[in-house]
Formats: C-alpha cells, structure tokens, sequence
C-alpha cells in the first residue's frame, strides 16, 4: 500500500527532481516576502507547491538548510542585479561603480525586506556551523556583492587593504541606511526619497556625472 502511494505521489508531482528544489526556494521566498520568516517550514512549502510534505526532506534536511538556501538565492539575485548595473554603467569606476551598487543593494532590500533580513541572520561569521554544504553555499553566495564592491575599489589602484577597508565602509553606508528605511526608521525631508538620502550621503565623494 506504502509503494502504491509513493507511486501514486511521483505521477501527479508535476516536478521532476531536479526541478524541484529550486520550486521549492522560489515557493519559500513568495511565503516569505508574504508572511514572514515565521510562516516558513518544510510542510508549508511543499504544500504551496502541491508536493508530499516528505519532497523537500530529499534536497534539505531541515528548516535551517532551507533558510541558508533562501538566503543564498537572495545573494545571487543582488549580485546578478549589481552585475546588471555594471553592464549599464560601462564607464563607471571605482567610487562612481560602487555609488550604482549601493542603489541596487537598497533598491533589493526595499523591494524584499523580509528577504534581506533573512540573508543577514543567516551568516555564519564564525563559521561554527556544522552544515559544511549548506554552510558553503550561503558563503560563496553571501561574498559576491561584496567582491563586487572590493574589486569596484581596487580598481583605483589602491592596496588591497585600502580597498578592503572601503569597501567595508561602502557596505556600512547601504546597509545601514537600507536597515533604516525597511524597519521605519527613516524620517526624511520632505520630497526626498531614500535614493537621493543615498545619492547626499555620497554625493561630495563621489563623481555622479
């Protein structure tokens, strides 16, 4: 009977395997932008993509390897998005490169903040986790924004070190006012939006023109 029914469940899955995982980040991220970290689990997921709740358990072996695949897609996606800017800004270096991908990270956090949230609380900064796949995939995906933006200021010929240092600040300056804005926290002057508080905040460094 257990056979029938798992037979009965791979016919009317309308996934194959490989396409099912990244179904299930895609259906996680929807739950997420709409209710909030606390609505996602395994069994919800595979219940919005009309799947066994047992699917998932054969791509993650728990909610919070499925919350570092979340994460890790939301990564990839700002990254992609700052890799986009770059291809439209051809002539944009150093400072002036960094200034177009600081407007992408806030322009990401705006549009998915409970996604962005998630991304920060899934860093392992210790590297204490004992999930070494799970672990190195929200890794790898969590430093490309940011070798972007150190590969932004090495470009103006500076020591590795210096343009580590600037890109740490540069990341500072968007995160913290990305932060700000999504929890409320921002009061701006009137007719201003938090592109152009970016844009003043930056303004006298960097060459816009």
């Amino acid at each position: 009977m257990a056979k029938k029914k798992q037979s009965q469940d791979k016919e009317t899955s309308p996934y194959h395997h490989g396409d099912l995982r990244p179904a299930l980040i895609a259906a996680a991220r929807t739950l997420l932008q709409n209710q909030g970290t606390e609505a996602l689990s395994l069994r919800s997921i595979a219940s919005a993509i009309g799947v066994t709740h047992m699917a998932p358990y054969a791509h993650f072996k728990g909610k919070q390897e499925l919350l570092q695949a979340v994460a890790a897609s939301g990564y990839d996606e700002l990254a992609d998005n700052m890799v986009v800017a770059q291809k439209e800004n051809q002539k944009a270096r150093g400072r002036s490169l960094a200034y177009h991908y600081g407007v992408e990270y806030i322009r990401f956090a705006m549009k998915h903040p409970n996604l962005y949230r998630l991304m920060l609380n899934q860093i392992d900064l210790d590297k204490k986790s004992t999930q070494e796949a799970a672990n190195k995939e929200i890794r790898m995906s969590s430093e490309r924004p940011f070798r972007l933006l150190y590969v932004a200021f090495a470009g103006e010929r500076v020591s590795k070190e210096l343009a580590h240092a600037k890109a740490l600040g540069a990341w500072a300056i968007v995160h913290g006012i990305a932060s700000l804005a999504i929890d409320g926290h921002l009061v701006l002057p009137e007719g201003m939006d938090v592109y152009q508080l970016f844009k003043v905040t930056v303004g006298s460094s960097v060459d816009l023109s």
